[in-house]
């Protein structure tokens, strides 16, 4: 990391503790629920499914063996993690908050598959192990520059096969947007949304030596990410 960056990672990490801790929790578990939401909500579900979707579409179309396993980094409250297990993948449920986790274990085992599913609270930056894939959705959206590259090259060193992620390409528009504080009405807002340039995330693929294979651009209401697949050359 470059000494004159102001980059603080435990700083940072504290910040989204207390935040996906407190009203995060809140915000997201409503979004990621079944309760009736506004209509920004709204958009951020439906979004947020249809990426899903997607990235479960490329999982698939990978043809891994039986009981192969997929680390979710940034699991939430467990909606990708319960939908891996209920498909035959063993599962590493990974989220900073606490809360997080607490509600993915609820929920998986209401829907009967928490045997298949390993929980821990930990950092996208702490977390071990070896796995057949990763998986980080809308999680690396929350990290700058530096603090990107740094979780990023670790997930990637999890991984045997692919990693597939989402992050938030640099935009003017909005990065003007952003500036401004009008991307999001004050009520709807969430964390600071970090974009990454194309420059940053070259870097990221060069140091971690990752080659993006698959990218699609979901764009649903307010909801708005680059769905990424890389693995590596």
């Amino acid at each position: 990391m470059n000494s004159t960056s102001s980059f603080n990672a435990e700083e940072h990490q504290k910040m989204l503790r207390s935040y996906f801790n407190g009203n995060g929790f809140n915000r997201w578990s409503s979004i990621y629920g079944n309760e009736k939401l506004s209509t920004v909500r709204t958009t951020v579900r439906q979004g947020h499914a249809v990426m899903m979707d997607r990235a479960f579409e490329w999982l698939q179309q990978l043809n891994l063996p039986a009981n192969s396993t997929v680390l979710d980094a940034g699991c939430g409250t467990g909606l990708f993690s319960i939908r891996l297990a209920g498909n035959g993948y063993g599962v590493k449920a990974v989220d900073i908050a606490a809360q997080m986790v607490n509600k993915s274990r609820e929920e998986a085992v209401s829907r009967g598959v928490e045997k298949k599913i390993d929980f821990e609270v930990n950092t996208i930056e702490s977390v071990k192990g070896t796995y057949d894939a990763v998986v980080c959705f809308d999680v690396l959206i929350h990290y700058p520059a530096e603090g990107f590259i740094e979780a990023f090259t670790n997930l990637a060193s999890l991984t045997k096969g692919p990693i597939i992620f989402t992050y938030a390409p640099y935009n003017r528009i909005l990065a003007f947007q952003h500036w401004l504080g009008g991307f999001f009405p004050k009520k709807e807002r969430r964390t600071t949304i970090q974009m990454i340039t194309d420059e940053n995330m070259k870097k990221a693929m060069e140091q971690t030596g990752m080659v993006v294979k698959n990218r699609k651009k979901i764009s649903f209401g307010f909801y708005h990410t680059m769905l990424m697949y890389a693995e590596r050359k």
